[in-house]
């Protein structure tokens, strides 16, 4: 088993691991796309599985993400693909991972769209905070062992093992990458660094003080959720204004929907 997650907060990584942890006596390495470091030309068989988790960015797989997905390639390989999403909806995300993965030569058995903590979440506005938590992880273990009972009995791997997924095709156009970064609080920092291990884009050097590129940063708010002096804050209005009606509006609690 191969587990592949695009993941800046954790999310996805946490929903992958705990679905392949149920299909146990099977050897799991990962292929961890979060990181450049991790990128590169790789290639996997028709008798390995391939999960992939990715973070849902307004209803669409997040762009870094489709575009470091593209660096792989499969040989009918069985997958299981998973979106992650802040408790808003997943949209088009889904069947949009689901191609992504067919263009590449493997061959989706099994979808599944879960909730992760929003990265606009924070102690005063939360959004899904805290998830995915024990009960969603339980869900994907269950599902996991689900997915290993189908993929023992199946006797042919083919483009119809494929379930049926909800989204638009023709995707939805998905917004621009906005023109903002997270604010440096300046009087908290003290320069440690952790922000600049954690940035999936490297968008953030440090110098006399820290800086974020604009052009390469992704607003996963990585940084923010890992820096220990809360020094890194969202203070755009735009965003704050996005961050104030998703709490207002997305606090209900929703469940993950499977698809196998």
């Amino acid at each position: 088993i191969w587990l592949v997650p695009f993941s800046p907060t954790g999310s996805s990584r946490q929903v992958i691991t705990a679905i392949a942890a149920a299909m146990t006596g099977i050897p799991i390495e990962e292929c961890d796309l979060t990181y450049a470091a991790g990128v590169g030309r790789r290639r996997f068989g028709p008798d390995e599985l391939v999960i992939i988790g990715v973070p849902v960015y307004a209803g669409r797989v997040a762009p870094l993400a489709v575009e470091r997905l593209q660096t792989l390639q499969g040989d009918r390989t069985p997958a299981v693909i998973v979106a992650t999403y802040g408790n808003r909806d997943f949209e088009d995300a889904l069947v949009e991972l689901r191609d992504i993965a067919r263009q590449a030569s493997f061959v989706p058995l099994a979808a599944g769209a879960f909730i992760g903590e929003h990265s606009f979440s924070g102690a005063e506005t939360p959004i899904a905070a805290g998830r995915p938590d024990g009960p969603d992880l339980a869900i994907a273990e269950a599902f996991g062992a689900r997915i290993g009972a189908r993929l023992a009995a199946l006797e042919t791997l083919d483009a119809a093992c494929c379930p049926d997924l909800p989204g638009n095709v023709p995707y939805r156009e998905g917004p621009p990458p906005l023109p903002l970064t997270p604010a440096l609080v300046e009087a908290a920092c003290t320069k440690c660094g952790i922000c600049l291990t954690v940035c999936p884009n490297e968008a953030i050097t440090l110098q006399e003080k820290i800086a974020i590129d604009v052009e390469r940063c992704i607003f996963c708010c990585a940084c923010i959720k890992s820096c220990p002096e809360e020094a890194l804050v969202i203070d755009a209005a735009p965003v704050r204004q996005v961050r104030q009606w998703l709490h207002e509006h997305c606090t209900a609690r929703r469940e993950p929907q499977l698809y196998l």
